[in-house]
């Protein structure tokens, strides 16, 4: 009698079984990432909308105080007369800035000579995907005008 070999045992993976992961793998990663992309973007514009009313709410609070409105100021830059109504808040915020617009029309609108100030706020960012985003959520309660990365939004015309 001859002794019989016992059988082996499998000690590995063979290649059309790593193949066939690595494929699987490759699949959700390409479905995940522009996903997570999105939502990213998404909770980055939630962010900015949530910065506008803000400094939207803190303009209509120095208007009430002091009957008028702050003074128009740079990009980036806290108008002065808001400094108290945005302790510790910055209009410069990494990937965009804010910017108070507090146009004069000495001879008003042409459609409303009555309309001697446009009042708005101005996001810039050079991510369009992120000012798209922006005209999304606040259009539509907002006349807007974007300009090479400047997306305006008119709050008010007095």
């Amino acid at each position: 009698m001859t002794p019989t070999a016992a059988p082996r045992k499998k000690l590995g993976f063979t290649m059309i079984e790593v193949l066939t992961v690595l494929m699987v793998m490759s699949a959700v990663v390409r479905i995940g990432i522009p996903n997570y992309q999105e939502i990213r973007l998404k909770a980055e514009a939630v962010q900015v909308v949530a910065d506008f009313h803000v400094v939207r709410q803190a303009v209509f609070e120095y208007q009430a105080e002091n009957n008028g409105w702050p003074q128009d100021f740079g990009p980036g830059l806290v108008p002065p007369e808001l400094a108290d109504y945005l302790e510790g808040f910055s209009f410069n915020r990494g990937r965009y800035q804010l910017d108070w617009e507090n146009w004069v029309l000495p001879s008003g609108l042409p459609s409303n000579p009555d309309a001697r100030t446009i009042l708005g706020i101005t996001i810039i960012t050079q991510d369009r995907a992120l000012g798209a985003a922006l005209e999304e959520l606040l259009g539509s309660t907002s006349a807007h005008f974007s300009l090479a990365g400047n997306y305006t939004f008119i709050l008010e015309t007095r």
